[in-house]
This record gives C-alpha cells, structure tokens and sequence, in this order.
C-alpha cells in the first residue's frame, strides 16, 4: 500500500515534468493524450489504494495489529485518542540537539478518501478541458497535474513542516492557470487569490513556528509529528490563554483557504475569472484544504481553544456564511459566480459540522467535504459545457436548453438535487449529520444553518428553471455552428460523479466506515462522547 501511496504522489508531477521538457515537441493532442493517461493512471492506483486499505481495516480487521506494531517503533504507546496513519513511512532528514526533524507521510481513512477525491477530479478537470485550451496546452496540464500532486501531498503528510510545504505548494500553479488561462480580469483575480491565501498561510506558518519551539523546549524530539505532538500535549495541554492565541494563529491560513465569512471575497473572482479545470479543482479539493487543516492539526493539537474559542466564534462566521453566502447566490445572473457564492454556503456546514465537535458532526464534516466536491465539481463541468456552446453564462440569455441539450438538461437536475440535499442523494447525508451534530452542541446555530437548506433550493431551482425551462432561448452564436448535446468525452467526465452522487446517497454505510475510526479519534481528544451508537451500524452495513 505504501507503494501505491507514493505512487499517486509522484506519478502526477513525473507527468507534468515529461509535459515541460517536451512542451516545444508536443502538439495540443498529444498533451491532453500525456495528461490524461497520467492522470487516468493515478485514478485507478487511487482507487486501489481506497479499496484495499478499506478491506483490510473494515473488512478483515488487520489495523488493530497495524497500531499495535507501529506504536512498539516509538519511544512509547500512543493512547487510542491520538490518531496515527495506518500506513507510514518516516525519513528523518535533520538531526540538530534536541530536535530531530522526519518526513513523515502516512495514509489513514480520511486521507484515503480525499486522494481519490482529488485523482478524480483531475480526470474529469482534463477531459472537460479537452476542446477549450488550444493555447500552451503542454503548460496548461502541468500545472494542472503539479497542483495534484502538491494536493495529495498535503493528504499524506502526518508531519507539519511537510504539511505546510504541500499546503502552500498549491498556491503556485493555480496562480498560474488562473492568470494565464483565465478569464478577462485573470490577472486581478489570480493576485488577489494569490495574496489573500499567502498572508494567512503566514499567519499559519508564525503559529505553527511557535508551537514547535515551545515543545520542543519542554523535551519532545520529533516536535513537526503530529501523532508525537497529539499524544505529548494530551498529557501536558497548553493553557488556554496559549492555545487560544495559537488557536487564532494557525486558523487564519485555514479561514482564507475554507474560505470562511468574511474572508471569501477573494473566492467568486478566483471562479469566474478561472477556467473550468481550475474552478472544478479549486471548488472540489483546493477549498477542504482549509477545513482538513482544521480536522488535523487545530482540533486535535488544540482542543480547549477549539471548543471556547473554535465553537461559539467559527460556528457563527459559518451560521453568517451559509446565509449570507445562499442570498448572494440568490442574487447571481451569472451561473458559474452563483455556483462560486453557493460553495461559500456549503463549506459554511462543513465547518458547521467540524466544530459541533462530536463524533456525528464531525463525520457530516467529512462527508460533506467529499459531496461538496463531487456535487459543486459536476456543477462547474456542466456550466462549461453551456459556456463551450454558447460564449455565456449569463441566465438572462439562456432559457428552455432542455428542450435542445436534454441530456445536460437532466444531469443539470440531478446535479443541483444532490447540492440541495435531496435525500437518496449525497449532499442530504452530509448535512444531515453535520446540523444534526451542531444540534448537540448549538442549537441555536444548527436551527439558523439550517436556514441555508432553503435558501439553496431556492437559488439551484430557480437557476435550472431560467436556464432549462420555459421557452427556447439562445445567444446569437458563431455562424453555421451547430449545437449539439453532450458528446462522449464529457460524459466520462461528468458520469463518475454523478454516479458516486447516487451511490454515496443511497449507501454512505462504506464511505461513513472508512473514515469513522480516525473521526472518534478526534473526538475523544476532543472528549466528546464517542460511547454512543455507531453513525452507521453493523446492520445498516450488512
């Protein structure tokens, strides 16, 4: 398994280098035909690297040995509370007195999930981008696959110096596909992206800086490992007044990131101005960098400040974003900004959920995280499409495609069904356990998040109706070309995800199981009650 981890890592980057050197050699089809077997290949190793470690933990039970004999390797048994890779690998790589520094990667189910999340949506990222870059194509991809790699990088990491050289990693080329690739106002809208993330990752680099200084003073020797920093300050917790300030710190690159209300006015110009593979990639894994962030190192690192600072402070910019973010959606004439505000919303219940601090919130967290990447990342892929046949996006100029594009027409409903939250479809169990969690913690905030259910049928359906109902309306398009309904290509890019939408929605039994155990993790660092019912029981599963 460690193999096919490093193997996702590397084969994307070893992609997007073999992509520049030959770049001047390579024709527009040979790039795309370059990245897509890359990025293809990742996907099934991904894919294979879930199943597996899904059966054997789940299914055959070996991760109870695989703790056991990864915490003999240390200098003492970590307490179940400390959530520690099930797969790892450790390189120490700077040795200077007291502080001895390791890349540490490691694979648990949480990480599992999102590296083949991100595997995913750069397959489809690539085929959807298939006609629209003709322009330094080569380029385009490598970027394209470099911000997979820093992506998975950060999933990977169970050490903070590697967590945080991935996390900004990330910055660099999503830079470059916006203000190279993007829209009219490309330039303006990569810089700001650019320089709202970079000041809070410095924020977040301060913080961290001084959390591993301060421990490694009291005598812990691997201060960057997350498992050796959970379990060392379980037994010797921060006081408050520190873990708050550090709290504060380290949140900030993930508040931008997220992003939370109100740092998000960086995020509908980055989505407008991006092209569509950077809008999918961006909206569908770049943003749960933030709210990852959050689940690795400020709950369990942190968990005082988490609960009296974290809970009433970030569950009120999110109760704030979910609202506010459904009537700027509401308010929209363009799709593709309405369907950026409508992620402003969404990731306000993921955040919902990670601070109810419990184990049902924070697995709606989670899962929430993944629909909103397959639902949000199908959204933007169908909104290309409508923008590859018609030059706009505006709904005042569209009106009845369905009767024109039925089958874009239908996978638009069903795609904004699965965002709303229709039960049977995924988005429904993810918000469902993430407001029913804040229920426990916040009533007040879980009754007003829930406003945000409302508001986002209200904004999705009156889209899909102006845009696919009612009477045939079209822009004035390029001479005799011809409008045709959605080809092969962009079906493959689009039915994996549709597909999981459904399956997720009709059986969350397997996705809940393989990140349960790291989610009770966190939850008893966070002294929740995890002693209760399973989210998902034996029966439901069988």
């Amino acid at each position: 398994m460690l193999a096919l981890l490093f193997i996702c890592l590397l084969l994307p980057l070893a992609t997007a280098v073999l992509l520049m050197l030959f770049r001047n050699s390579l024709n527009t089809a040979n790039a795309r035909w370059v990245a897509v077997t890359g990025a293809s290949v990742t996907l099934l190793l991904a894919t294979l690297l879930v199943s597996r470690y899904y059966m054997a933990g789940i299914k055959y039970g070996e991760w109870g040995v695989k703790i056991q004999a990864l915490s003999s390797s240390v200098s003492r048994d970590y307490p179940s509370s400390v959530i520690i890779p099930k797969v790892e690998y450790r390189l120490p790589w700077l040795q200077n007195g007291s502080i001895n520094l390791e890349m540490y990667f490691g694979l648990d189910g949480i990480s599992s999930a999102m590296i083949a999340l991100t595997a995913l949506l750069t397959v489809s990222s690539i085929l959807i981008s298939w006609e629209a870059i003709k322009d330094r194509a080569a380029e385009f991809y490598a970027a394209l696959l470099i911000l997979q790699t820093g992506l998975i990088g950060v999933f990977c990491s169970f050490d903070l110096l590697l967590f945080y050289v991935f996390f900004e990693m990330t910055l660099i080329p999503l830079f470059f596909l916006i203000a190279i690739w993007g829209g009219p106002d490309r330039k303006w809208a990569a810089v700001k992206f650019f320089l709202y993330t970079l000041a809070g990752s410095l924020v977040t680099l301060s913080g961290l800086i001084y959390l591993v200084l301060y421990v490694s003073k009291a005598g812990l020797q691997n201060p960057t490992s997350l498992p050796a920093l959970s379990s060392w300050l379980a037994d010797n917790p921060l006081p408050l007044q520190l873990q708050s300030t550090l709290f504060l710190a380290i949140s900030a690159g993930f508040l931008i990131k997220v992003p939370v209300f109100p740092f998000h006015t960086w995020l509908p110009l980055a989505h407008v101005e991006a092209p569509t593979a950077g809008s999918i990639v961006l909206a569908g894994v770049l943003l749960k960098l933030g709210t990852y962030g959050f689940l690795r190192i400020c709950l369990p690192l942190l968990p005082d400040a988490s609960r009296d600072v974290g809970l009433p402070l970030i569950g009120l910019l999110s109760v704030i974003g979910i609202i506010y973010g459904s009537l700027c959606a509401l308010a929209q004439r363009d799709i593709k900004k309405l369907v950026a505000y409508s992620s402003v919303a969404h990731l306000g219940f993921c955040m919902l959920g990670l601070f109810a601090l419990n184990t049902e919130g924070i697995t709606g967290s989670v899962l929430q995280m993944i629909n909103h990447g397959l639902s949000t990342g199908a959204l933007f892929i169908i909104v290309g499409m409508i923008y590859e046949r018609y030059h706009t996006r505006m709904m005042d100029d569209l009106g009845g495609l369905a009767t024109k594009l039925p089958v874009i027409g239908i996978s638009m409903v069903f795609i904004s069904m699965s965002s709303i939250g229709l039960p049977g479809l995924n988005g429904f169990v993810g918000e469902f356990l993430s407001l029913a969690g804040m229920f426990k913690a916040n009533p007040v905030y879980a009754a007003l998040g829930t406003t945000g259910v409302i508001l986002g049928a209200w904004y999705l359906l009156t889209a899909v109706q102006r845009v696919f109902f009612g009477s045939l309306r079209e822009p004035h398009h390029h001479g005799d070309e011809e409008i045709t309904d959605m080809n092969a290509r962009e079906f493959l890019a689009l039915a994996p995800l549709a597909a999981l939408c459904l399956w997720i929605g009709v059986k969350p039994a397997m996705l809940i199981e393989l990140i349960e155990p790291d989610v009770k993790a966190v939850a008893k660092i966070l002294r929740a009650d995890v002693n209760e019912t399973p989210v998902v029981n034996q029966a439901s599963v069988e």
